[in-house]
């Protein structure tokens, strides 16, 4: 990661932020696990900062928790866990401050145990299975501090029906789309409430002008590509009571490429308040990408404050995120 300091100054005369660095580090050891590939516990996707604290979350590869993590900057105990999440799962300290430094780290031990000591916990509630396989959390944000809602992008299944015409896998999927988690003060833990889908057409092919028609000769399954999830998102909470979320979609298809399809700019009005779905709200699709195109992550216009939204556009990487080695978060 890097470290940016907020600037107002033209760019060229901007103190260089230097190259990327360690700033957290977590293993599956400290939750009592047995050390697996170094290196495939940190393959994180999302990344937000809310109240000093930094989060992120790791939802692809084989090995590790698909969960969300933050980094505790409260210190470390002796036996080197951190202070916030002896067993590995906890809650940020209310004292918690963001990191200005690099963590120090025991450069012998890289090849045997990673970026040790470890400063980064599951988030209380979350997810702690080994390599699961129902959990693909992506973007994250917090519209405040007891409402987190979580991007899951799907599994990446591209199980095709022909006498449904649906991606089957994608399709019943009960986790992928929108989460939302809110705290539980008296368990001390976030708990799911409810997963937003309608609208999203999972599964369901789509088809893209100047893209590939048919069948793929290679998979046998057809070019069209259909909504397998979500992955970067970014909110705002509005004055009547409501958060508006947009997001940007992961997808299948027979292109034999996960996620790198064309894929869609998403919105939806969620009630902030709700702990069960309300009826009536849905995804509606605001921009589908040409052909050759992939959007990446959505932001708010800088300076605008009037919740205008933009869309990143980046050609596809040489591989999906999937594949462990293509890893953009705007």
């Amino acid at each position: 990661m890097q470290i940016a300091r907020e600037a107002d100054t033209p760019l060229a005369r901007q103190a260089d932020p230097g190259g990327p660095f360690p700033l957290g580090s977590f293993n599956i050891t400290e939750l009592g696990q047995k050390a697996d590939k170094i290196g495939k516990d940190t393959n994180f996707r999302g990344l937000t900062v809310f109240n000093n604290v930094i989060y992120t979350t790791k939802g692809s590869g084989g090995n590790g928790i698909n969960t969300v993590y933050f980094i505790d900057t409260t210190g470390n105990a002796a036996n080197g866990s951190p202070k916030a999440c002896p067993n590995g799962v906890g809650l940020p300290a209310p004292s918690a401050t963001l990191p200005t430094t690099q963590i120090f780290y025991d450069g012998s031990k890289l090849a045997t145990q990673g970026v040790a000591p470890y400063n980064m916990c599951v988030l209380s509630g979350f997810p702690t299975a080994l390599k699961g396989t129902t959990s693909f959390p992506f973007g994250i944000w917090f519209a405040d501090a007891n409402t987190l809602y979580v991007a899951d992008e799907g599994n990446g299944t591209a199980t095709f029906d022909p006498a449904s015409n649906s991606y089957t896998a994608a399709k019943a999927q009960t986790s992928a789309g929108l989460q939302k988690w809110v705290f539980d003060s008296t368990a001390g833990a976030w708990k799911q409430v409810y997963t937003m889908q309608a609208g999203l057409g999972l599964g369901v092919p789509y088809t893209v002008q100047g893209y590939p028609t048919g069948n793929n000769a290679a998979t046998g399954k057809p070019w069209s590509p259909a909504t397998d999830g979500l992955r970067n998102i970014t909110g705002r909470v509005n004055r009547d009571g409501s958060v508006s979320i947009w997001a940007i979609t992961s997808t299948v298809s027979g292109s034999g490429d996960q996620g790198a399809d064309p894929n869609k700019l998403v919105m939806i009005t969620d009630k902030l308040s709700a702990t069960t779905l309300p009826a009536g709200e849905r995804f509606v699709t605001l921009r589908t990408a040409n052909s050759g195109e992939a959007l990446r992550g959505v932001s708010f216009t800088p300076g605008t404050g009037d919740g205008r939204e933009e869309a990143h556009d980046r050609g596809s990487c040489g591989r999906d995120h999937r594949g462990d080695d293509c890893r953009d978060i705007d």
